[in-house]
């Protein structure tokens, strides 16, 4: 079997459309010759060699060859490659775990000292007299902190970056990590991917592992429409097609958004419904976002709700704990542009603030993992086939 790379993004990939980087890392064997270009020093194997590796037709090869510089994933010179965007395979891992030893349970410690300043403050939020205060903090500080207002401030305070220009009017930064089962138990199972569907108003958040398909808003759209690509025979007919549906997408997920905030504010029964919220109510029942209270009958909120005055409480909370572990963060940084020469991505020269930008994730998903396991934050439960993983709502 091939050996090849998974991929994640973050920020805005757009539409799913042909400059998608999600569109054109699942075509066939994307993902396999990414990997044979990242194992390899840059510009040293060939455009026949990986043909040959893979048994792949030419003209396939070239196809997505073509499609991986067009949206810059990778460089080409004479027939030869190096990537462009931080790849972790295998060998890596010695490195990233002698680096980030302990990491976890030193930060977790600094902001456990904080608690009760924390504490304090989480009383004034909009779910605060339905949700636990481990699972508001397991939403807050795991997601909207760490994997938020975090990068801001590093980027503010230029340990790494969190931007970059991409073709097609994007901005997002791709990772890779090689598939396989030791590189699988080390970061998939951190707790440190957020998967957002949001619309003018609305964030459907979903935050948690990396291991499985998760039952949520972002991913049942994905999965809809990579569906479609090979529904015809038409390639740029299914794009068109997918295109369209991503409008209708957001704004069904708009007029779901609505649903969850008036059955937030008043009593709800599913008969009182119109056919149409009764529709959008099955589809929330289904994705766990809503559920009915078999006593009362009425429609109950099954996720914690963040509103706009809420973002000034998380805003507080989040300077006490970034300018609490400052200092730790910028001397891990420090440290580690020493002695990491043989990372594949420092060999690929990549931007050595997209690297960072990664290792950020490793640190405040060691963070979380420590912080579910001594119970300061909920920890979310397995689901075979989808992951560890909580689901949150937020409405401007």
């Amino acid at each position: 079997m091939n050996k090849k790379l998974n991929l994640y993004y973050f920020g805005d990939i757009g539409v799913y459309d042909e400059y998608c980087p999600d569109y054109v890392c699942s075509k066939t064997y994307a993902s396999e010759i990414l990997y044979i270009i990242a194992e390899n020093k840059p510009f040293t194997i060939s455009d026949q060699e990986i043909i040959k590796t893979l048994k792949i037709e030419e003209d396939d090869f070239k196809n997505v060859i073509n499609s991986l510089q067009n949206i810059n994933l990778i460089d080409v010179k004479d027939n030869t490659y190096k990537v462009n965007f931080p790849v972790f395979l295998e060998k890596d891992l010695v490195i990233l775990d002698r680096k980030l030893e302990n990491i976890g349970n030193i930060i977790g410690d600094k902001i456990i000292n904080n608690s009760e300043l924390i504490y304090s403050k989480i009383k004034g939020l909009t779910s605060t007299n339905t949700f636990s205060k481990e699972r508001l903090l397991y939403h807050i500080i795991c997601d909207s902190i760490f994997d938020g207002t975090a990068f801001d401030y590093f980027s503010e305070t230029d340990l790494f970056c969190i931007s970059k220009s991409q073709p097609g009017n994007r901005d997002y930064i791709v990772i890779a990590y090689e598939d396989s089962k030791k590189v699988e138990s080390h970061s998939n199972n951190l707790l440190c991917s957020s998967n957002n569907f949001r619309t003018n108003r609305f964030n459907f958040n979903s935050f948690g592992d990396s291991n499985g398909n998760r039952k949520d808003m972002y991913r049942v759209f994905r999965i809809t429409q990579q569906s479609l690509e090979n529904a015809t025979n038409y390639e740029s007919l299914n794009l068109s097609y997918i295109k369209i549906l991503d409008v209708k997408n957001r704004e069904i997920s708009e007029q779901c958004g609505e649903l969850i905030l008036k059955i937030h504010d008043t009593n709800v029964i599913y008969e009182e419904l119109t056919d149409t919220e009764k529709y959008l109510a099955t589809f929330l029942i289904e994705l766990n976002y809503l559920k009915i209270d078999e006593k009362s009958n009425f429609i109950r909120l099954e996720v914690p709700i963040i509103k706009e005055p809420d973002i000034a409480i998380i805003d507080e909370i989040s300077l006490i704990i970034l300018n609490d572990i400052f200092d730790v963060v910028k001397d891990l940084f420090s440290s580690f542009e020493v002695g990491t020469s043989d990372l594949t991505a420092i060999k690929h020269e990549v931007n050595i603030k997209e690297i960072a930008n990664e290792l950020w994730h490793q640190i405040f998903g060691l963070t979380n993992e420590y912080l579910g396991t001594v119970g300061f934050v909920e920890s979310p439960k397995h689901i075979v086939g989808e992951g560890r993983y909580l689901k949150s709502f937020r409405a401007k």
